[in-house]
């Protein structure tokens, strides 16, 4: 990764070609052949041109050397040697360069130019000292072969020679223009380099950090307990978890089709977001029937487009076995409370039922005390009966039929059944101006859920000094609410909780089944109910139901109470 980022920054490294020997190599070869190819009159020629031609000669033959030797061991045409070799290569390009500036003339000062070169060549190879030295000796090259020529030092070598009278202005200007482009250069690179380096040390720890975050997602990916798969856009495996392997009792190669593996329907219809449940069932060999149940979601690049799907399941047979024998528990805890809760409430007026009867067949009792006493045996049967009628109600599996009724009549009815009641004798039902709309329901079920209602609230609000039960609607544009008010005892938090528990009620009057049978009714009617009750203040319950547009009155079910 760290050589990849490099090379896109431009740097060297042990697979890009060693920048002194190529330059060496081909400087020489093309120097060579423009000599010989140039005609006389127009090269440049003089003393040592011999020399001249026979050093470029060596040098092309040392640098076609080395990279043979490089080609041979590490199988590259230019590769980057140890460091030794790598300042024995600068030396020899910085000998070059001094080579070409000797032989084309030290007064021309666009050829000082090429003192530039190692210079920055030296940036990829050696540190900020080095690099500093590497300019210093170029510029000092320069600045020698220029005054020993200029001075007769040097003896004639091409187009360089000795000057009788050298103009100070021209050799200051010469050897001044010649040092600042080495030097700025120098500085230049020497700032390259420090970045660079920087730059290096960023790489290095962000490569680590990356190393460590790839290195622990694996780790995660490969210790999940859950199957984990991801997709292509075409639905097709590219990689997978052992837990994936170990659930669906095989390998899993990359590119095979999801569907081959899993029935899934088509994975590439479910995408644009959107996360897809599934629960199948998987024959494994060797375990026989699995339960498999998972989500399907997309799988986004770093540019937030899709790229594919991502599969997460897990074996839900266990779980599945849990819940099945969880839910057989749960059901006879619920069939044993309620048996219980019927027990109790049959055994009281069973108990009276049996001291009636003994009573009737003491033949010396009075007249007055056997009919009171068939009283109570006929009020107690008739509880009895009321116990039983409601438990079938509530155990009735059949769902309530629906008809369009007329709100107004279905309140008028109500109230109506109020007032005839002789409990609620002095006691009125206050209702408010009833809206003239229409709602879908089974008639029976709905006048007898409010009737059990408003009986809760008539014996909340019993030995109160100022009570109160309201009835009231209040319709929204699609919905309807009915609202059964009082201020009564209200109800604690513990209460609540049980409100619509079969026996659970409080009150001594009733079966201890109305709450139930109204929450039967509500959720068999696919409506919502809810519960608002202050412990001494009252309580209030509202039934949400949407409204309908037909007109039918309620009094014509049969049933009507």
């Amino acid at each position: 990764m760290l050589q990849r980022t490099w090379g896109r920054l431009g740097v060297s490294d042990a697979s890009a070609p060693f920048l002194p020997l190529s330059f060496r190599l081909f400087a020489s070869f093309g120097l060579l052949v423009l000599h010989l190819a140039l005609p006389v009159e127009i090269r440049a020629s003089g003393p040592g041109e011999q020399a001249y031609l026979a050093a470029l000669l060596l040098m092309f033959l040392e640098a076609l050397w080395e990279s043979g030797r490089g080609l041979t061991a590490m199988d590259r045409l230019f590769p980057t040697p140890r460091l030794p070799w790598i300042r024995w290569n600068l030396v020899l390009d910085l000998a070059l360069v001094t080579l070409v500036i000797a032989f084309q003339g030290v007064v021309q000062d666009r050829f000082a130019t090429l003192y530039i070169f190692p210079v920055l060549a030296s940036a990829f190879y050696l540190g900020t000292v080095e690099i500093v030295w590497v300019g210093v000796g170029s510029s000092l090259s320069h600045i020698i072969l220029v005054l020993g020529f200029t001075f007769g030092v040097i003896p004639p070598f091409g187009m360089s020679s000795s000057v009788l009278d050298p103009d100070p202005g021209r050799l200051s200007f010469l050897l001044g223009g010649a040092s600042l482009q080495v030097f700025a250069a120098t500085l230049l690179v020497v700032l390259i380099r420090r970045n660079l380096d920087r730059l290096r040390t960023d790489l290095s720890v962000s490569e680590a950090a990356v190393d460590e975050i790839s290195a622990l997602h694996q780790r995660v990916v490969e210790s999940l307990n859950s199957g984990l798969i991801t997709l292509d856009l075409k639905g097709r495996v590219t990689s997978a978890n052992p837990a994936a392997r170990d659930i669906l009792g095989g390998a899993i190669e990359a590119g095979v089709a999801i569907q081959e593996l899993l029935q899934l329907g088509d994975p590439l219809a479910l995408r644009q977001g959107r996360e897809h449940r599934f629960e199948v069932v998987f024959n494994v060999e060797g375990r026989g029937r699995r339960i498999l149940g998972g989500h399907l979601a997309s799988l986004r690049g770093a540019s937030g487009r899709e790229s594919g799907q991502l599969l997460l399941f897990q074996d839900l047979t266990d779980l599945k076995a849990l819940e099945e024998r969880t839910r057989i528990s749960e059901r006879l805890a619920a069939i044993g409370q309620l048996a219980a809760g019927l027990a109790h409430e049959l055994r009281n007026p069973l108990a009276s039922i049996s001291g009636c009867v003994q009573l009737l067949q003491n033949e010396g009792a009075p007249e007055d005390v056997r009919s009171r006493v068939m009283g109570i045996l006929e009020r107690e049967t008739q509880r009895v009966g009321d116990i039983v009628s409601d438990f079938l109600d509530f155990a009735r599996p059949e769902p309530p039929t629906g008809m369009a009724l007329f709100l107004p009549r279905v309140i008028q009815e109500v109230q109506s059944s109020w007032e005839m009641d002789p409990r609620t004798a002095g006691l009125p039902l206050v209702t408010d101006p009833v809206p003239t709309v229409s709602l879908r329901s089974d008639p029976t079920g709905l006048h007898r859920s409010l009737m059990n209602l408003l009986s809760n609230a008539r014996k909340a609000v019993k030995d109160r000094p100022d009570p109160t039960v309201r009835l009231s609607c209040h319709v929204s544009e699609t919905s309807l609410c009915l609202t059964i008010s009082d201020n009564g005892c209200g109800m604690a938090s513990e209460q609540l909780d049980r409100l619509f528990v079969p026996f659970a009620g409080s009150f001594e009057e009733g079966s201890g089944l109305g709450m139930s049978l109204v929450y039967k009714f509500i959720e068999a009617m696919d409506w919502r109910i809810e519960v608002e009750s202050t412990l001494g203040l009252g309580t209030q319950i509202r039934i949400l139901l949407p409204l309908h547009q037909e007109e039918e009155s309620m009094a014509s079910a049969p049933d009507q109470a």
